[in-house]
């Protein structure tokens, strides 16, 4: 178990490409007996350094892996700092043919400043801080009671603690300051069975699951007047729970047609979410077909209405996707959404593979109004599009290319989020990035990438946040080489090759994780040299 692989958003410099390896990479097709030891240490520009170390064990039915990962960076900007510790702890064990427990302990801690990238480089908190402490405990079983595989029953429970600390201060206008300290302390339990039953024609997959997490919050506000110091103080102490309870049913069945078939999926998902004055019980049917034109050419579409889970430590048993589309994003829990899709997906010989997709999303954002008495919920609309089309060709053994075109929007009605949150009234980017590499049997490697970026932002004549227009093209590149026998791989990567200047809008407006947000763009040249070894 590779501790950096379970989490999300780590800001490593180089992300993707061929430079990044997994210790997966460097196992052989059929392992035996043994203990395992690989290690990754990396260091770059603007005082990034880390590394990660697995010792790993296979003995007859039993497993092992004990990991820790560090990371450590002052960022691209001011107050942009990062250090981030994960430790894992993982056994498994097969009891019978039939019977298999697993169990993990992982801990997580992290220090950041502001992280994200609201369009204007110079648009940051220079005193926010962001600590984080989490536990999380997990059982896992899985029983299946014939030879044949056909039927599976899963169970798995977890276990999370988390402790948040916050502190900013944003300024209301040219004098007036808004102090903010915030203590968060989650606890929180999710327990989930599964039935998978399987053969030739249909694949059955039907859960329950329930989640409930005691919140406990502590904040405290200070207005300040520039020359005349605090001027008012107030605080709140909130005690919340949130419970979720749902169940789910998803049937895929192989219907011929002609000379090949179409896959076609039916589900359905009920929930029972509760959180404070926010109530709400759902039916969210599930719908996805993929054809199978011919060998090379399949299409797909679905339709599906989806409830943002309360999910504990951000993970869950129920299928995240239907016909290739993803069903959870990290949107607000309780956000009722509807998605739409269609895609192809073409291989033009063995080499050449092209498609596209397009998908909608529309979403109902529950919002807390609490200055109101008493206070409530509402629902406020949020309308995506994501459309991509994409070209990989393998020319030569030795070289790969790779091609996108993305479409992103995102519109937001008027509202109590973009009124008094960080939340844009639209943000539309389109992004074209291409890339080459190079791959010689002596195992050097070497990437090259550029992506052009054009985007528009706008806010609220009330946000103090800032928007605009603006577009640029960023070069990243990365060269390496491959130890031979799986041994492991040295690689030293760029970011923004050129150290082009722009004004970019991150996802950070939308994410609701665990974690600080981080965007895949920095206007400023970043430098990862790192070496992965395998024993």
């Amino acid at each position: 178990v590779q501790p950096s692989l379970s989490e999300t958003n780590l800001n490593i410099v180089t992300q993707g490409g061929p430079a990044s390896a997994g210790f997966n990479e460097f196992t052989p097709l059929f392992e035996r007996n043994k203990t395992q030891l690989n290690l990754t240490g990396f260091g770059g520009n603007n005082d990034t350094y880390g590394g990660e170390a697995v010792v790993s064990g296979l003995y007859g039915p039993a497993s092992f892996s004990v990991g820790a990962y560090s990371y450590d960076t002052d960022g691209w900007r001011d107050n942009n700092g990062l250090d981030r510790n994960i430790y894992n702890l993982f056994g498994q064990v097969a009891v019978t043919p039939q019977l298999n427990i697993q169990a993990e302990f992982r801990r997580s801690e992290s220090e950041a400043g502001d992280l994200a990238f609201n369009f204007d480089p110079d648009d940051f908190s220079r005193d926010k801080s962001d600590d984080r402490d989490q536990d999380t405990y997990r059982l896992g079983l899985r029983y299946t009671p014939t030879s044949e595989a056909r039927h599976n029953f899963l169970l798995s429970y977890i276990h999370n603690d988390r402790d948040e600390s916050l502190s900013l201060s944003e300024s209301l206008d040219p004098v007036i300051t808004a102090s903010i300290d915030s203590d968060v302390d989650d606890k929180g339990d999710q327990v989930e069975g599964q039935y998978i039953f399987q053969n030739d024609r249909l694949n059955l997959v039907s859960g329950l699951a329930y989640s409930d997490l005691d919140r406990d919050i502590v904040d405290k506000i200070v207005i300040s007047i520039d020359g005349i110091g605090p001027v008012d103080e107030f605080g709140d102490t909130l005690d919340q729970k949130v419970e979720h309870t749902r169940g789910y049913a998803y049937a895929t069945s192989s219907v011929p047609l002609g000379e090949n078939k179409v896959d076609l999926t039916i589900g359905a998902s009920y929930d029972d979410y509760e959180e404070g004055i926010l109530e709400e019980t759902n039916f969210n049917p599930k719908l996805g077909a993929l054809w199978q034109i011919n060998d090379d050419l399949r299409v797909r579409a679905a339709a599906f209405k989806v409830v943002k889970p309360l999910m504990v430590n951000n993970r869950t048993l129920e299928p995240t996707q239907v016909a290739g589309f993803n069903q959870f994003y990290d949107d607000i829990n309780g956000t009722e959404s509807w998605r739409y899709g269609a895609g192809i997906d073409w291989s033009v010989g063995s080499n050449l593979k092209i498609g596209g997709e397009a998908t909608w999303r529309d979403l109902e954002e529950p919002v807390f109004i609490f200055f109101e008495d008493p206070a409530r919920t509402a629902f406020e609309d949020r309308k995506e599009q994501f459309h991509k089309l994409y070209l990989y060709w393998t020319p030569s053994e030795r070289i790969g290319l790779t091609t996108e075109l993305v479409y992103d929007r995102f519109k937001s009605d008027d509202g109590i989020a973009t009124e008094f949150d960080n939340l844009p009234e639209k943000v539309r980017t389109v992004s074209l990035p291409v890339g080459v590499n190079y791959f010689h049997p002596a195992g050097f490697f070497g990437g090259l990438a550029g992506s052009y970026v054009d985007q528009e932002v706008t806010r609220s004549e009330s946000s103090i946040r800032s928007q605009g227009d603006d577009d640029f093209f960023v070069v990243d590149a990365a060269v390496g080489y491959r130890f031979p026998k799986r041994r492991g791989i040295a690689s030293v990567g760029v970011k923004n090759l050129f150290d082009e200047d722009f004004n970019y809008q991150d996802d950070s407006y939308r994410e609701w994780r665990g974690e600080s947000s981080t965007g895949p763009y920095f206007p400023d040249r970043t430098i990862r040299a790192s070496v992965t070894l395998n024993f």
